[in-house]
This record gives structure tokens, C-alpha cells and sequence, in this order.
């Protein structure tokens, strides 16, 4: 789902660029593996200070498995 949104704005950068972050947030990173987040979800955040804040959210989430409950609430 994430490439679907990253396929969405890059179609038209200067006009759906804004609307990055409200797309993306839609996507449940919780249920995506961690490496594949890791190597082209974390990567395609930079520049985004909104995304990347989400980024780091879901960072901490795949990191802190034991703390699911803490980090969930805010993903």
C-alpha cells in the first residue's frame, strides 16, 4: 500500500506533494515488515518533517516489540 501512495503523489509531485503525509498515514505500518521498512519506507521520508516524525514512530514500534502497547497508540 505504501508503494501505491509513493506511486500516487510522484504521478504529480507539485500538486499531491502536500497531501504526502495525510496519504501515507493511512498506511498500517505496524503490519509492514521491518526490513522492508527499513531499507524503502525510512528512505523516502527524508526532507518530510511530518513523515519523518511517523517514520520514527514506527522505527521505535519495530524496535520495542515489549512496548507495543506504549508506541501503538501513537502509530
Amino acid at each position: 500500500m505504501f508503494e501505491v501512495c509513493m506511486k500516487w503523489v510522484e504521478h504529480s509531485p507539485g500538486d499531491r506533494q502536500r497531501d504526502l503525509y495525510t496519504v501515507v498515514n493511512c498506511v498500517r505500518f505496524a503490519n509492514v515488515d521491518p526490513y522492508y521498512f527499513y531499507d524503502n519506507v525510512a528512505p523516502r521520508a527524508r526532507g518530510h518533517e511530518e513523515l519523518q516524525q511517523l517514520i520514527d514512530t514506527v522505527r521505535s514500534y519495530h524496535m520495542l516489540p515489549n512496548r507495543h502497547a506504549e508506541v501503538v497508540t501513537l502509530i
